[in-house]
């Protein structure tokens, strides 16, 4: 049962072909303002958190991924860090190891750890194994190497982080990071909670690109009853600036 759960997971996040037009292009117009939000030369790192689970941090961060890696010759890896929550594998259908926690462990090379993807450029590297410590292996200067050995070969690096609110381990990859994409869901994320994850990045240094709201209704569903909330991004609402 497990395993057809999260086959169905699976296409929903990432069948991109079968969503609504809206969704589509909100997750695109994400993608434009995050590249315009970074200006540099290289590899651009951005981490993806929340302030509390289950607001669809890691729905948003890999059709993010999926969207730019959707652009011209753009390779694009997508790092699951929510070592305690780990969610990429079952999103891109692919095996939990050996993953992030056995190569910062030396139990596997880089080159085992790093998948292909379904999705044309898009790369993955899933967890590995629940570990008693994912503060200190995201801190670890193992991690912090190996972002810097990667980072030549990909246009973007994406950290699906755990949630700012609830714990501290996404911080040293905020540090790390180029910038940070909150989410929130609608009718869910409080303005304190999402405050003090705010306080909590600018006082780490994080550089905020931007707010992405999910579970938005949709104004066809407001006005004339039908449809409903799909994964739900608002064209033009759902991405703003902080």
């Amino acid at each position: 049962m497990a395993k057809k759960t999260d086959r169905k997971r699976s296409d929903n996040l990432i069948n991109m072909d079968a969503v609504a037009f809206q969704i589509r292009e909100s997750y695109k117009a994400a993608r434009t303002n995050i590249v315009y939000s970074i200006i540099k030369k290289g590899c651009k790192k951005i981490s993806f958190t929340s302030a509390n689970k289950g607001e669809g941090k890691t729905v948003t961060s890999v059709n993010v991924a999926i969207a730019l890696a959707q652009q011209v010759n753009t390779r694009v890896l997508i790092i699951d860090c929510d070592l305690r929550r780990p969610q990429i594998h079952n999103a891109l259908s692919l095996e939990p190891s050996p993953g992030l926690t056995n190569y910062l462990n030396g139990e596997c090379e880089k080159e085992e750890m790093i998948r292909t993807t379904k999705i044309s450029n898009l790369f993955a590297v899933t967890y590995g194994a629940v570990p008693p410590n994912p503060s200190e292996l995201l801190s670890s200067s193992g991690m912090q190497e190996f972002v810097k050995t990667v980072e030549k070969d990909y246009d973007y690096i994406i950290f699906d982080t755990p949630p700012v609110g609830v714990v501290v381990d996404s911080l040293p990859l905020v540090k790390q990071s180029d910038g940070v994409v909150l989410v929130v869901k609608h009718n869910s994320t409080t303005y304190p909670a999402l405050k003090k994850v705010i306080d909590v990045l600018n006082r780490n240094g994080g550089k905020i690109l931007g707010i992405i709201v999910n579970n938005v209704e949709s104004v066809k569903t407001k006005k004339f009853g039908k449809g409903g909330k799909g994964y739900g991004y608002e064209y033009g609402y759902g991405y703003g600036y902080y």
